[in-house]
């Protein structure tokens, strides 16, 4: 895979194994940002958690993670999983540090692989499962066009032993 420019100089770069320290530092310095939707925060103590992390990403040839960027600086994480070749469904996940919020940024990176996923990869279906309490990510397939598909109920533990409802999202080609 290689870099994709959004816009200004935001750009989505393939997650590389350099990358776990930028990666480590924004989960470390924005825990109670990230970790009221992300339940793998409460368990990410070091970096070289994250270099494991990292690692399967990288051999995950199916399913593409990216670094989103504000120049050069870690501005968050973007990527694919769940990759179905038999149904050519692929679900994205994303996460953004706080200080680059509300500014459009990952509403273009969906966009972007979105793209990916369907001129690329031959995808026919795209899902995206947001927390039913988390605004800020259920608000980016609304504005892309996804619709609402279902709702699991109890989808996810969070950290704090909370479970969740989750709206799964789905754009077909």
């Amino acid at each position: 895979m290689k870099t994709i420019t959004l816009f200004d100089d935001f750009s989505l770069r393939p997650v590389c194994s350099g990358d776990a320290p930028a990666i480590f530092g924004a989960i470390d310095t924005q825990r109670e940002h990230l970790g009221r939707w992300l339940p793998f925060v409460a368990a990410t103590h070091r970096v070289e958690q994250t270099q494991e992390v990292v690692a399967g990403m990288q051999a995950d040839t199916a399913n593409p993670v990216f670094t989103i960027r504000s120049g050069t600086a870690f501005a968050g994480l973007i990527g694919f999983k769940s990759a179905n070749r038999t149904t050519h469904t692929i679900e994205i996940g994303y996460w953004l540090r706080s200080e680059f919020q509300g500014k459009g940024l990952m509403t273009a990176a969906v966009q972007a692989l979105c793209k990916l996923a369907f001129e690329e990869m031959e995808m026919e279906h795209i899902e995206i499962r947001c927390a039913l309490g988390n605004q800020r990510s259920n608000r980016i397939p609304q504005r892309l066009g996804f619709r609402l598909d279902r709702v699991e109920v109890r989808g996810e533990q969070l950290s704090d032993g909370e479970f969740v409802d989750l709206n799964v999202y789905l754009l077909n080609r």
